[in-house]
């Protein structure tokens, strides 16, 4: 048998055909997959970003000017401050001790170049600088002293950089492939760009790598499976690709793959308990955590789920 972890927990909350959740103590062994309290209301084609033990989800698809937060030691959730404006496919980051959220689409679906900042300790919102161009399902890193918006519609697909200390952005490199519904996280510092989609190229396999000090990027090893609209998280020095959709086929993807920098390789691993896609992950305290997403392809039907994983 192998080892679980057990994270102590306030509340639960069991349904019908959900892995196993035990009173007073979530346990999670490793290679599985546990459910934990849902989320307040079901969305999907949103961001989350772990700042402080905690982990932040804002709009998305059914959470309109939400921002809610999830409590991982007593699986638990808040509401906490509303955005500025409601927001889907947008961008988020947590740098420096506060939340940052950039573009997404308004009710009417137009990419938007609107940037705020959350504070976790006022529970206050803050305009920011626009970004130069529109973007929306991209996605928003930190890396060193900035935070960069990476792929993306509504304008290029160069590399835009925000410097929170001045209020600056400044566009870098291009990607070599444009994409959308892509994601993208830090590693070894560097930013990797997976996946995505672009119209006319379908879904992609492709990964790029950017240098932030060569201002250059380049190619690593593709995905197994093509995706897009799903997950990414690094958890221990690896990066986690989880879920998606293929619009062509009407596929919603359940499969995870795990990368390993040291051999620049791509490994099926356990696969998700149900097929998702627009959902985020986050990785934190050794577990990843999986948030709401829509089951079918193409269409916000929403689930609301908290998933977590132990490698």
């Amino acid at each position: 048998m192998r080892p679980a972890r057990i994270i102590a927990l306030a509340a639960l909350l069991l349904a019908a055909c959900a892995p196993e959740i035990v009173p007073s103590a979530l346990e999670i062994p490793e290679g599985d997959w546990t459910q934990a309290a849902d989320m307040p209301g079901p969305r999907s084609e949103m961001p989350a970003a772990a700042l402080d033990g905690r982990i932040y989800v804002p709009g998305g698809l059914g959470g309109d000017d939400t921002l809610e937060v999830y409590l991982p030691g007593e699986d638990r959730w808040e509401r906490l401050g509303d955005m500025p404006g409601g927001r889907h496919h947008l961008m988020a980051a947590a740098h420096d001790g506060a939340l940052y959220v950039f573009g997404g689409f308004s009710s009417l679906w137009g990419a938007a170049p609107d940037a705020w900042v959350y504070d976790p300790a006022e529970d206050r919102w803050e305009r920011l600088p626009d970004m130069p161009e529109n973007r929306a399902a991209g996605a928003a890193v930190s890396l060193g002293d900035y935070i960069y918006i990476v792929g993306g519609v509504g304008g290029t697909q160069a590399l835009l950089r925000f410097d929170p200390a001045s209020g600056t952005w400044t566009a870098r490199a291009s990607l070599h492939e444009a994409r959308e519904h892509t994601t993208a996280v830090a590693l070894d510092g560097r930013i990797y760009a997976i996946g995505g989609r672009w119209s006319g190229r379908n879904e992609l396999t492709s990964v790029e790598v950017y240098d932030p000090e060569t201002d250059t990027w380049t190619y690593a090893a593709p995905l197994n499976v093509a995706r897009a609209g799903h997950a990414t998280a690094v958890l221990d020095g690896r990066l986690y690709a989880l879920g998606g959709e293929v619009l062509g086929s009407g596929a919603t993807l359940d499969s995870v793959e795990v990368y390993d920098p040291d051999s620049d390789s791509w490994t099926l691993t356990d696969p998700l308990p149900v097929a998702l896609h627009g959902v985020p992950a986050v990785g934190l305290d050794g577990l990843l955590y999986v948030l709401g997403g829509s089951d079918r392809a193409g269409a916000a039907e929403n689930a609301g789920r908290t998933l977590i994983y132990s490698p």
